[in-house]
């Protein structure tokens, strides 16, 4: 008997490919060059989990990428949150930039060479939003939102917490209700998918669920370690058993103030690919290391699961660096400036030397 066994073709879905690595179907997060950090994209069926930063801001732009990608490839969408209206986040959803994606796929193939400093020619470029590469997802505008026409004809399911399901046999049992309520909705949207899909396999789609904020103060209750675990585990199940893909933030560093030391590590277990965005905003001046003063913060990259293969993905370098520009939020590998100091700080440090002058400091005419 051979043991030789065929390798299934990826799925044939819009707005997804398969891996160069695995050779699995995988798909954008929204951001070119956060899918390049993790390989390209990231698989069908995963969870990817985002540690906020202290406010919050650049994670909710994460998201925002996430859900913009679904609209432009037609993914239905599930949006959860207790901390703002669903509806807010999906009414300020970046518009696509069409016409900078197709430039640079014209340009992909033949990308800019130095002709005098060319051995710079074989360094990979700093941003990696500029690596000309087969690109996944697409690029999109933050100063501008997509037609609200568009996202009225899309298939968006919006959950804030505000329908408990008592009556209903609900799924699994937690002390706080907004976990099993929340579970129910992404389970009977995902049942819906997985049913179509079955009886048109013509019609097969990716339902892309967005968590925000989960485990922030709103969610607090008596048993909230156990209730926490116990909902990422059954979440977990239904992702992996459907044509889903979820995104979910979570103020990891507001758990350091509960009886749980380990709940973090214990959250980023149940993760398939996760990192943390850690800002400088509110440092003070003279604690804010000057070498990051282009930046915004540091992104951190804290699990990558070796999904449905025998090793995972290793990026180039973890250094990586965050930037929110005025109309993309960039990352970038980190690179510290040159070591200039000041000429002030320089006259004060003088050290004596010996010199033919016969002064007792060193001069710039010494030898």
């Amino acid at each position: 008997m051979s043991g030789f066994v065929k390798r299934k073709r990826a799925l044939n879905i819009n707005g997804t490919r398969p891996s160069v690595h695995t050779g699995q179907s995988i798909l954008s997060l929204g951001n070119p060059s956060l899918d390049h950090v993790f390989g390209g994209g990231f698989p069908i069926g995963s969870i990817i989990g985002i540690g906020e930063d202290k406010h919050g801001n650049y994670a909710r732009v994460l998201s925002k990428y996430f859900l913009a990608e679904g609209i432009v490839n037609k993914h239905p969408l599930v949006v959860a949150s207790l901390e703002e209206d669903p509806m807010q986040m999906i009414n300020k959803l970046p518009t696509p930039l069409e016409e900078a994606k197709s430039s640079e796929n014209i340009t992909a193939h033949e990308p800019e060479t130095m002709r005098i400093a060319f051995r710079y020619n074989k360094l990979a470029p700093v941003d990696s939003e500029q690596k000309p590469s087969i690109s996944l997802g697409h690029y999109f505008d933050l100063t501008k939102t997509i037609n609200p026409e568009t996202l009225h004809a899309h298939d968006i399911t919006c959950w804030d917490g505000g329908e408990l399901e008592t009556s209903e046999p609900t799924i699994g049992s937690f002390k706080n209700p907004h976990y099993a309520s929340l579970l129910s909705c992404i389970f009977r949207k995902a049942g819906e998918e997985q049913f179509s899909a079955a009886s048109d396999k013509s019609t097969k789609n990716v339902l892309r669920i967005c968590l925000n904020s989960i485990g922030s103060p709103v969610w607090y209750e008596k048993n909230f370690s156990k209730d926490f675990l116990r909902f990422m585990v059954l979440l977990k199940a239904i992702v992996r058993n459907t044509l889903s893909v979820c995104l979910i933030t979570v103020p990891l560093h507001l758990f350091s103030q509960l009886d749980d030391v380990t709940l973090c590590n214990k959250i980023r277990n149940l993760f398939d690919f996760s990192f943390d965005l850690e800002t400088f905003a509110g440092q003070m001046e003279d604690q804010a290391n000057p070498a990051f003063k282009e930046y915004h913060g540091l992104l951190n990259i804290t699990k990558i699961t070796p999904f449905n293969s025998l090793a995972c993905f290793h990026p180039t370098t973890r250094d990586l660096a965050f930037k929110l520009k005025r109309s993309k939020f960039v990352i970038e590998k980190l690179h510290l400036p040159p070591d200039i100091v000041d000429d002030d700080n320089a006259n004060k440090s003088q050290v004596p030397t010996m010199s033919c002058t016969g002064g007792g400091t060193k001069n710039k005419l010494d030898f």
